[in-house]
Order: structure tokens, then sequence, then C-alpha cells
């Protein structure tokens, strides 16, 4: 087959959606089929990529305690047309299918014979814009022939404002990428207890929860330090937040894809407390994979990948005094933190993006016939 994966976040902006469709392409073009990955130009990424068409340039829009990315330009909706026409796609898959301005232009303009696939990646309380643009989004929302969420709580939030059938297929990860085997970057004092936080510097994330955690971790552990992998609109307020912390709080930036297996090797527990509209940690998986203990906020997307007390420690959502608590339970807890190093790594071994590629194909293949079919019906 022939796919068009339509999507505004891509590298070189890291994030999970960026990681979904770089590797179910990888995967999908491995079981022969013909994969372009149709996005946004970014001005970190001038270069050509081999399978990369990009559209209108990115910008960011404040969303959700994050920013959204929106492609914006002269003529988008023709220069997407006309890709499509040259390259005539079995199936164009939309990633975030009910956004501007991409993805709503490729349901738009994708031909009556393709399948459109759609992957609802968010989750939130309120879609304050789903439900003003319900009625205007609802013929876009129908052309949809298959529905996928990355979780139930995904599912559960598309569906409230768009009730249709939704089959989830979860993120991913590369359980041979990382893996408790690979070397953990060097950065000095391999013995020191250490605490990573790899996130978009974005409110929800928490950072701002983990700074307030320090204290009590260095009450009970004070060698330890904090590891901090990622970049984006608050970095510079962030760096200044952290040189009042107890314990050194070092910034590694955005780290190319072969370091970032390294840096989960350097830590001994990883630490994700986002606030909500979060609804799938690929990071989990990530740190999963590689060994690495977990303390995340208690909150629906995390609760699908995460048994408390088995790979992950859950604590009450912004409460920096139990994140700290449990941080310290894994550092000085050196069973707990094998067996939960254990568990992790079995469990992520399911995630293996080879086989949600599998998956995303079975479906692809259900849906070709049936779609045509059902577009059929409703255009005589």
């Amino acid at each position: 087959m022939r796919i068009a994966v339509v999507t505004q976040p891509y590298y070189p902006q890291a994030g999970g959606v960026s990681e979904h469709v770089h590797h179910t392409s990888v995967e999908l073009r491995r079981l022969g089929h013909e994969v372009d990955v149709v996005t946004a130009h970014y001005p970190e990424a001038d270069a050509p990529t081999p399978g990369v068409y990009r559209i209108g340039r990115n910008i960011l829009v404040p969303h959700l305690g994050a920013f959204a990315n929106v492609a914006v330009g002269r003529g988008l909706g023709d220069e997407i047309g006309q890709l499509f026409e040259a390259r005539d796609y079995d199936v164009v898959h939309v990633h975030e299918p009910l956004s501007p301005t991409l993805p709503l232009l490729a349901i738009e303009r994708a031909r009556p014979r393709t399948l459109v696939v759609g992957t609802f990646h968010a989750s939130a309380r309120r879609g304050v814009a789903y439900r003003a643009a319900r009625p205007w989004l609802r013929p876009y929302s129908e052309r949809i022939d298959v529905r996928i969420a990355v979780s139930q709580a995904a599912r559960r939030f598309a569906s409230r404002y768009f009730d249709e059938p939704y089959v989830v297929v979860p993120n991913g990860v590369d359980p041979e990428r990382f893996h408790p085997r690979t070397p953990p970057l060097d950065l000095g004092e391999p013995d020191r207890p250490t605490v990573l936080f790899v996130a978009r510097f974005y409110p929800r994330k928490g950072f701002r929860v983990l700074l307030r955690a320090l204290p009590r971790i260095a009450r009970d552990v004070p060698d330890a330090r904090v590891l901090v992998v990622g970049g984006g609109p608050l970095g510079a307020w962030y760096r200044r937040l952290a040189r009042q912390a107890p314990l050194p709080v070092q910034f590694l930036g955005e780290l190319p894809p072969d370091e970032m297996p390294r840096a989960y090797r350097a830590a001994n527990v990883f630490v994700a407390p986002s606030t909500g509209q979060e609804s799938f940690g690929i990071v989990h998986l990530e740190a999963m994979a590689s060994g690495v203990p977990i303390v995340a906020s208690d909150i629906e997307g995390y609760r699908e990948t995460l048994d408390a007390g088995r790979e992950a420690f859950l604590f009450p959502n912004r409460n920096a005094e139990a994140l700290g608590e449990n941080v310290v339970r894994v550092l000085t807890d050196p069973g707990a933190a094998a067996a939960m190093s254990r568990a992790g790594r079995a469990k992520a071994q399911r995630f293996a993006w080879s086989d949600i590629a599998r998956r995303l194909e079975a479906l692809y293949l259900e849906h070709a016939e049936a779609g045509v079919e059902r577009r059929m019906r409703l255009a005589s």
C-alpha cells in the first residue's frame, strides 16, 4: 500500500506524536509499504529528508497547558491536494485529525477512494474547542473511515464530542534500542543517585512540581542530582527557577536520538509529574524498557500503562511532598528498585513498535474495501 501519514508535530520537534509517527512509519516500510510523512516546515529542518513532505511552516499556539502545532502559509490546501493527486495514496492516516490546519485539509482533500484513518492522541477534562466547533467539524469526522485512539483516556475524550466507534492502538517503544544493557551517558560521578525528567518545557509537564519536591528528596538523599532532558518555550525560566534548588539540576537540552537511551541508563529513577491532559506516556515505555523505576502522577492517562507498586509509584496529582517521598523510596530501597526495573522491562516488551505497526496494517487491510463501499453508498 501507498500510505500518507499526516501530522503537524514531527521531527525535529520531540514529543509523543513525533515518536509515534516516525517509528510506525519505519515499521510499516519494513512490512513492505510505501510511506510518506506529510508535515510542516520547522526552522531547524531545512534539509530535505527522504519520505518527508513539508507543507507550510509551523507555529506554536497555546493549548491545554502546552503548545499546539499549527501549519500556516498560502495555498496549503492546494499544495496538499496536488501531493495527494500525484502520489495517489491508498491510505491517508491523519494524526489529531480534527485539528487545524494540515489534518483538516488532508481529510478534505483526500481522494474519494482513499481510506482515511484518524488517530486521536489528546486527553483532557473538557474540550472547549471541540464543543464550540462540533457542528463545523462533523463532516470531517464523518469522512474518517477508521478512528484510532492511543488509549482509553484519548478514546473517552474524543467520543465525548464525536460519538463514533474507536479502536485503541497504543503508543510503542523499541525495546532493543532502550535496553538495560545500554551504557549510560558519561556525566561523571556514576554512583551518584540520579533523578531523570524528560519532557517538553510546557506547564502541564509538571517541572515546577518536581522543583518543589527537591527539598524533600534532599533531606534523605542529600547527594542526589537531577538530570533534565528537553526544551521548549519555558526553558530559560525553568533554568532560572532551578538555580534556587537544594540539589544540583543539570539541563542536558534536547538530546539526539542515539543519546536518549543512554540518558535513561544514567538514572536511578524517572519522574513524570505531569498535571493533566496526558493520554499516554511514551517516555514511560522508554524508561520501563531501559529498566528504570518510575514515579508518576496518578492521572487517568498514566494509570493505563503504569501499575502502581509494580513498575511505578504513583503520587496524588500536584502533590510535591508525595512525589519527593516516592523518589526517596526508590533511591533508598535497592530491592524495591530492582523489582520495579524487572517488572517495567517485561511490560515494555509488550509495546514493541513492530507489533503496533502490524496492528495498523491489519486495520488498513480490514477497512480499505469497506471504506470505499461506504463512500460509494453515501455518494449515491
